[in-house]
């Protein structure tokens, strides 16, 4: 991941949104807080020809759940759907 100062990321923005935008990471700080530049949506055009593996890749790894974060959630979705089977027959 590429990390520039607000100073830094000003002085060639667009050259910085083209590179997110194309997938790599860009972290901008300013004092305490930090902000990283993604694409929105990705263009149907870069998500063509993606196997399902590469495709989960990229999810994972815009992340914002911590792995203990991303665990609850999967025994949320497990109990979920476990009283669901209970409750259908």
């Amino acid at each position: 991941m590429k990390t520039l100062t607000v100073q830094e990321a000003s002085k060639s923005l667009g050259e910085w949104l083209r590179r997110a935008a194309s997938g790599e990471q860009i972290a901008i700080n300013e004092g305490e807080c930090t902000v990283l530049l993604q694409p929105l949506f990705e263009s149907q055009e870069a998500a063509k020809g993606l196997t399902a593996r590469e495709a989960l890749r990229r999810l994972q790894s815009r992340s914002r759940l911590t792995a203990e974060q991303a665990a609850d959630y999967l025994r949320e979705v497990r109990a979920e759907r476990l009283a669901d089977r209970g409750r259908n027959g």
